[in-house]
């Protein structure tokens, strides 16, 4: 579909940097608008192909895998949705955009489980396309930035710090060197900034410098769970302990880990030990 002719070095790894896509699309006059009414080009990806349903995309991935899809939701033979969670088994770093109906927007909707990156109405506006485009185009560079980074950071490490996997305990972590000492620096800010109220997930990625969705993506690889999930876990910790000295009333153990909302609190501890806080407490009086 795209034609790469011979040119200048410089041309040659701006091709390089390009990020491809695939189209799907049963309605031919759709099809035809998505690939000459838009200047890939411009928006520096290349247009690997359209086709015409499900099928012949995962036959195009036997050959070639695109970073984009953009496929619509009704095509015979296999529907959208069902071809975006085919995609996601064979390939979960291929982004994918969905076409989508008025009547359809429910379908739109689900699609948001499948981790679908965004989603366009038609009738088809080409400038709409290329917003959406342009988005993901510069997500997937700063991803890309991002892991070049880490490999660069990675390789530094085994070089100059061969010792360092050593430091870390063994058959708790799994992933690269570089992964798991920033998931380390990660998890030593939560600790020492859990009791914060205002504490978000953008802090401890800022903590790290990296993107929001790429270090929480990166956290749950290695511990197999959310930031999230770790904050909370380590206030009810400091909560259970706390509980266990009746001098210290649960008013102030709840403001002293992070939280205003006392009923908040409540729920969370008893999703956690499965009894509330008074209830916990009880059991060491």
């Amino acid at each position: 579909m795209y034609c790469l002719t011979m040119g200048s070095s410089r041309e040659k790894e701006r091709m390089l940097r390009m990020f491809k896509l695939l189209i799907a699309e049963d309605v031919k006059i759709v099809r035809e608008t998505l690939k000459h009414a838009i200047n890939w080009q411009a928006l520096d990806i290349m247009l690997l192909g359209a086709v015409e349903n499900g099928e012949e995309v995962l036959a195009w991935l036997e050959r070639e895998e695109p970073d984009l899809l953009l496929t619509d939701i009704g095509m015979p033979k296999m529907n959208g949705l069902e071809l975006i969670e085919a995609v996601r088994i064979r390939n979960s770093d291929i982004r994918c955009i969905i076409l989508s109906g008025l009547n359809e927007f429910d379908h739109a909707r689900q699609a948001i489980k499948l981790q679908v990156l965004d989603y366009v109405l038609k009738p088809i506006d080409p400038r709409e396309i290329e917003r959406v485009m342009s988005q993901a185009v510069e997500l997937l560079r700063k991803e890309r930035e991002e892991r070049q980074t880490l490999k660069l950071a990675e390789q530094t490490a085994k070089d100059q710090l061969p010792n360092l996997s050593e430091a870390l305990p063994r058959g708790e972590w799994t992933g690269s060197l570089k992964k798991k000492k920033l998931v380390e620096q990660a998890i030593q800010f939560v600790k020492e900034s859990y009791m914060r109220k205002e504490l978000a997930l953008s802090d401890v990625a800022a903590s790290v410098g990296l993107s929001d969705k790429y270090l929480n993506m990166l956290f749950k690889e290695v511990t197999g769970m959310t930031i999230n999930h770790s904050i909370i876990r380590l206030r009810m910790q400091e909560a259970a302990r706390l509980l266990k000295d009746p001098a210290v009333k649960i008013y102030e153990i709840c403001d002293w880990i992070g939280y205003t909302d006392q009923d908040h609190f409540r729920e969370s501890f008893k999703k956690q030990y499965g009894l509330t806080p008074t209830e916990y407490r009880n059991k060491f009086l």
